[in-house]
């Protein structure tokens, strides 16, 4: 994913959890996660479709139930793993909430899964956000800033034990971290140590990614929104000297063959939206927890079916791009004239989109120039 003959890559985002990142939904033929054999076949079919990545999300809690969205989940550094044995050309990532995992063991687990993977593996490195998920943990949220100075640590961490190194073990002493004798061998197939991406918009969560990423997620709305805040970023990021920084987007996707059957799809998945959970999740992100919050008192007062902003949470804030095989394309084109290098997609029939993308989306990028 870094280099190589596609202009603009493509990653599949989410198999990993129920309904994965098609959003919080109770649509048909989403990702039940029942079976290992499930997550595999979408992997693999990915890997022979020319897939550039296959990225999971980082969840630990479900919202609303096991039945529900989001309810099951796949922890990602076994399942990078169990991936990386099963494909062969595809870029498997684990994505890790820094303050739940030691960055020795995660530095460990990464080069083992590299090994497995030929040199295949990558790592999503979040600084954590979700208070539940950290109560869950027993451990109390820091603040903003304060998240990203113990991933700046962490991943320092992490990068000196990939390293090689005069000395074949170190001590370090931090505001976070205190180790003696940190050591991990072997070192990891790919040099100097499998690729980083992360997300943060945030001065903090840039700056984390400046010092140590290969790819940084923008915070995007929509296509239109990308042309007013992407070339910012890219501007950011040229100034702190990291040209080669690669700017990606979170991007939902709804393909038809006809922009009516694409339009009549969306509407059935947002009357299949998971409307509970949804507001679950939007009231976690701006309280911080899930304390008051009531699904009967919310009923009672306002239609959650009439809030335009529970659209985003059911996508999970990732960017819309519904339409034919050509809108989806254009959509994409437009991306990439703001700045964007690369997306990662959630997608409703992760089965049937991927489908569409070898068969119908991939051939018109290729026209386009986007991809070899």
């Amino acid at each position: 994913m870094i280099g190589g003959p596609n202009k603009f890559k493509v990653a599949i985002f989410g198999a990993n959890v129920t309904t994965g990142q098609g959003g919080l939904n109770l649509a048909e033929n989403t990702i039940k996660l029942g079976n290992w054999g499930e997550i595999q076949g979408l992997a693999q079919k990915a890997d022979r479709y020319g897939v550039d990545g296959f990225i999971p999300i980082a969840r630990w809690q479900g919202l609303s139930g096991p039945d529900r969205p989001w309810g099951r989940q796949f922890e990602t550094f076994t399942w990078a793993a169990g991936l990386a044995a099963a494909t062969q050309n595809i870029q498997i990532f684990a994505t890790c909430l820094v303050p739940f995992i030691h960055p020795v063991m995660a530095a460990k687990m990464m080069a083992t899964v590299d090994h497995i993977s030929g040199g295949r593996m990558g790592l999503n490195a979040t600084a954590g956000y979700f208070k539940p998920e950290y109560h869950m943990f027993g451990v109390e949220v820091p603040e903003h800033d304060t998240r990203y100075e113990l991933a700046d640590e962490w991943m320092t961490i992490v990068e000196r034990l990939w390293a090689v190194e005069d000395d074949y073990q170190f001590d370090f002493d931090g505001d976070f971290f205190q180790l003696q004798g940190a050591q991990s061998w072997p070192k990891p197939v790919q040099t100097p140590g499998p690729m980083v991406m992360s997300a943060g918009s945030s001065p903090a969560g840039q700056q984390f990614a400046f010092k140590h990423a290969n790819i940084l997620f923008a915070a995007i709305g929509s296509v239109e929104h990308s042309q007013s805040v992407t070339p910012k970023l890219r501007e950011n990021a040229d100034a702190a000297g990291r040209e080669d920084l690669g700017l990606w987007a979170g991007v939902h996707i709804i393909c038809k063959d006809t922009e009516k059957e694409a339009r009549e799809y969306l509407e059935y998945v947002e009357e299949k939206g998971d409307y509970e959970s949804a507001l679950h999740y939007k009231h976690i992100i701006q309280n911080g927890d899930s304390r008051g919050w009531s699904w009967d008192h919310y009923k009672k007062s306002e239609d959650p079916k009439q809030d335009e902003s529970i659209k985003t949470f059911f996508r999970a804030g990732l960017v819309p791009l519904v339409g034919t095989p050509e809108m989806i394309v254009d959509g994409l084109q437009k991306l990439q004239d703001s700045g964007i290098t690369g997306i990662c997609t959630g997608l409703v029939d992760y089965d049937e989109g991927l489908d569409r993308m070898n068969e119908q989306i991939f051939p018109l990028m290729r026209d386009a120039g986007l991809r070899a």
